[in-house]
C-alpha cells in the first residue's frame, strides 16, 4: 500500500521592526493565521536575514538602528535576486506624506501606523498568491 502525503510549506514573513510590542503583536496575528514568522529588531539583522532566510514577503519600518528601512528596501528592489520579495513598510510617518511616497516609491504597499490589521493580513494574503510566491 502506497501513502501519499501532502506537505504544504508555511509562506515565511521577515518582519523587520525596532518598536518590541509593534513586532510582537504583527508576530501572533501572522502565526495564528498560519505564517512563519522570521523577526529582526534592527535593520542591519533585518538586512542580513532578507538575504540569508529569502522569505516569500517582508514587513518593514522605515524608522530603525543601524540600517535604515529605505536603504533596506533600495538594496533588495535593486537586485534581481530580491527583487521579487514583496515588501510591505509599516510606518509611522504619517505627518510628512510627500516624503514618505517617495521614500516608499519601490515598496509594494504601506501602512501607516495604526494600522488595521484585518486589512494588513488581507494584503499579505494577495501578495503571497502572487507570481513570485507560487
Amino acid at each position: 500500500m502506497a501513502f501519499c502525503y501532502s506537505f504544504t510549506m508555511k509562506k515565511r514573513i521577515l518582519v523587520i521592526e525596532d518598536e518590541h510590542e509593534i513586532a510582537l503583536i504583527i508576530k501572533m496575528r501572522l502565526e495564528i493565521s498560519g505564517y512563519d514568522v522570521v523577526q529582526a529588531f534592527d535593520g542591519q539583522d533585518g538586512l542580513q536575514k532578507a538575504k540569508t532566510i529569502s522569505p516569500d514577503l517582508i514587513l518593514l519600518d522605515l524608522v530603525l538602528p543601524k540600517v535604515g528601512g529605505e536603504q533596506i528596501l533600495n538594496e533588495l528592489k535593486d537586485d534581481d535576486k530580491y527583487k521579487c520579495i514583496p515588501i510591505i513598510v509599516v510606518t509611522g510617518l504619517a505627518q510628512d506624506a510627500f516624503s514618505l511616497k517617495d521614500s516608499i516609491s519601490k515598496a509594494d504597499a504601506y501602512f501607516l501606523k495604526p494600522f488595521d490589521s484585518v486589512e494588513l493580513l488581507a494584503t499579505i494574503a494577495d501578495f503571497l498568491k502572487g507570481p513570485c510566491n507560487n
